[in-house]
């Protein structure tokens, strides 16, 4: 799983106002009693402060929330859900947990330069949205296997992404393809889209083979899986 080195923006990381209607009741024809009119209660169609994990990162869980770091740039949560689906790559178990789709804005041009490379030009555009995947990866045999995890991405607007290339979001567990007997890490991918989170309804994963780091010989031939959004 190689990765370029990322500088944290704390991302691993991501209805309606009801108004009670006014109620009057009529007395008898012997007394009458002005109706007091019912509570009035508005509802905010604004999302929640993000929390943080125990490391101090935000997360982004409800769409419509922002964070932003110390140089200004910022991400919204465009587009969230919740998988908690297992692909079986024996023995590699791969379990998607989440998905999301975040934009960044006002980035920093420190930031900026770094992104570049990912986005296949020469300056990244405002408003600039990317998928990302958080999962976890198990090693169910006593043996070693080399397992790189997500190849590539095609999502249904027709757009491929290069995992194993594309990925800007850098973690040390992660970026490690060798587990070592009954082993389990967890990681998160981000890739830069060119569609509108709107238009994102599915993401199929192609995912890597499962290897023999001894022998290189294949164990398990990639294999796919589509998840809806």
């Amino acid at each position: 799983m190689k990765k370029g080195l990322i500088k944290a923006l704390g991302i691993i990381a991501l209805a309606g106002g009801v108004l009670a209607g006014c109620g009057e009741e009529k007395a008898s024809t012997e007394s009458k009693e002005k109706a007091t009119p019912a509570e009035q209660k508005e509802v905010s169609n604004k999302p929640s402060k993000p929390k943080k994990d125990e490391n101090g990162n935000v997360i982004l869980d409800q769409v419509g929330q922002k964070t932003k770091d110390a140089d200004g740039t910022e991400a919204e949560l465009m587009k969230i859900k919740a998988v908690n689906q297992t692909m079986d790559i024996a023995p590699i178990k791969f379990t998607v947990k989440d998905m999301k789709i975040i934009k960044l804005s006002n980035v920093s041009k420190d930031f900026e330069q770094f992104l570049v490379q990912y986005t296949g030009g020469t300056e990244i555009p405002d408003g600039i949205q990317y998928l990302q995947i958080k999962y976890s990866v198990e090693n169910t045999s006593d043996s070693n296997i080399q397992f790189n995890g997500i190849d590539k991405v095609v999502l249904n607007n027709g757009e491929q992404l290069d995992a194993l290339n594309g990925d800007f979001i850098w973690e040390k567990e992660d970026s490690d393809s060798d587990f070592f007997g009954k082993v389990k890490k967890e990681g998160t991918v981000g890739l830069f889209i060119k569609g509108k989170a709107e238009d994102i309804s599915s993401v199929k994963l192609i995912m890597s083979d499962t290897i023999n780091p001894d022998t290189y010989d294949t164990i398990t031939e990639a294999q796919q899986a589509e998840f809806q959004f």
